[in-house]
């Protein structure tokens, strides 16, 4: 007979949520352009982390009723690899793409072959919209914590442009008594 020993059930300390609309930003920033080796906190075992912009995610408004303000997890937006080129990019469509749209706009072109300048610092305190749904591993399938859901990652609404193309008219002549009609003009025109 042999004895198996049993571990503990790992139970993750990361908040399981569902928030519909939230604005989050990003704190302790750190971009990696190429993967990196990590070993875990005992140091048992070593595993491969693929490069991207890795950030702790704050919720600054549930957009509901402030349950979750406040609400902290990590995620690493991830850079894909292109078996083509062979080598990391940042892709149309992905979490990373779509925090690119996000914070440049245009400016940030995804077929452009040249290379694109910045700074990872643009990214700290960077406030976004986006769903928070919750992340799953993907062999067991098990919530493990929470993650931005990646087709949702938008930027802010801009106040100034909200009411954009909803200019006031000013009248142009004369108004209210000050025109100069005859009761058959203003007849004609009550009609019309």
């Amino acid at each position: 007979m042999v004895a198996i020993k049993r571990g503990k059930k790992k139970e993750s300390l990361a908040p399981v949520v569902t928030i519909p609309q939230a604005k989050v930003k990003l704190v302790d920033v750190e971009f990696h352009s190429e993967p990196r080796e990590l070993t875990t906190k005992d140091g048992t075992r070593t595993f491969t982390v693929d490069p991207g912009l890795n950030a702790q995610v704050v919720v600054v408004d549930d957009m509901d009723d402030g349950t979750y303000d406040g609400l902290k997890f990590y995620q690493n937006f991830r850079m894909k690899w292109n078996e083509d080129d062979e080598r990391w990019e940042i892709r149309d469509g992905t979490a990373l793409g779509n925090l690119f749209r996000a914070k440049y706009g245009q400016r940030f072109d995804f077929e452009s072959e040249e290379d694109f300048e910045f700074d990872e610092d643009d990214f700290e305190n960077f406030a976004y919209m986006t769903k928070v749904v919750p992340k799953k591993n993907p062999s067991t399938k098990q919530e493990i914590g929470s993650m931005c859901h990646h087709e949702t990652i938008m930027a802010m609404p801009d106040p100034k442009r909200k009411k954009k193309g909803m200019k006031r008219l000013q009248p142009s002549g004369p108004v209210g008594d000050e025109l100069d009609v005859t009761p058959e003009e203003l007849a004609h025109t009550d009609e019309a």
